[in-house]
């Protein structure tokens, strides 16, 4: 990194990047640094001139559009476009290893007739308490996703044999079918 700011300090006199830096509290931050050669009377550099400019917000506001772009709004799941992006990782990791990975899909029964006869924010609640179930169901390295509307779908990687797979269906089912209460 340095090498290379110094060599574009030479060559242009001028350098310009994203760092990080620290506050006097000892918090890091990131921040747009601009540097320039000031050159003297003899036109050599005599000393050169650094401006910083605090992008903390840029990047939260980033962070926030990328979470935004492949999660889902309702349940924080994952969203359609994260869950097909993990799943071909998922699948050349496997192939390259030759492991297995199970797809499950889930569908809610009647979700509709929620909806229709309670409302949408009745649906809204129970969507999310389903998805909070199904994410306590799987385990750390695995996806569980929102594909849209009622549809939920499950990544089980480093799979050990089809009946881990229908374990875990049997769990994510065990788990979804389990009373809702709605607040009204």
């Amino acid at each position: 990194f340095f090498v290379a700011m110094w060599h574009s300090l030479a060559a242009t006199g001028s350098w310009q990047g994203e760092i990080w830096n620290r506050r006097k509290n000892g918090e890091e931050f990131p921040c747009w640094l601009t540097i320039s050669a000031v050159k003297g009377d003899d036109q050599n550099i005599s000393h050169f001139v650094g401006v910083f400019a605090d992008i903390s917000s840029i990047k939260q506001a980033q962070a926030r559009l990328d979470y935004q772009a492949h999660h889902d709004s309702l349940t924080g799941l994952p969203n359609r476009r994260l869950f097909e992006d993990r799943l071909i990782q998922a699948l050349a990791v496997a192939a390259r290893a030759r492991r297995r990975v199970a797809l499950l899909y889930l569908d809610l029964d009647g979700f509709k007739e929620i909806n229709d006869s309670l409302g949408h924010r009745a649906g809204d609640e129970l969507l999310r308490t389903v998805a909070e179930r199904l994410a306590g169901s799987i385990r750390g390295g695995d996806t569980i996703a929102r594909l849209g509307g009622d549809e939920f779908a499950v990544i089980q990687i480093e799979l050990r044999s089809a009946p881990d797979a229908a374990a875990l269906a049997d769990r994510l089912m065990v788990a979804a079918a389990r009373p809702v209460r709605i607040a009204q």
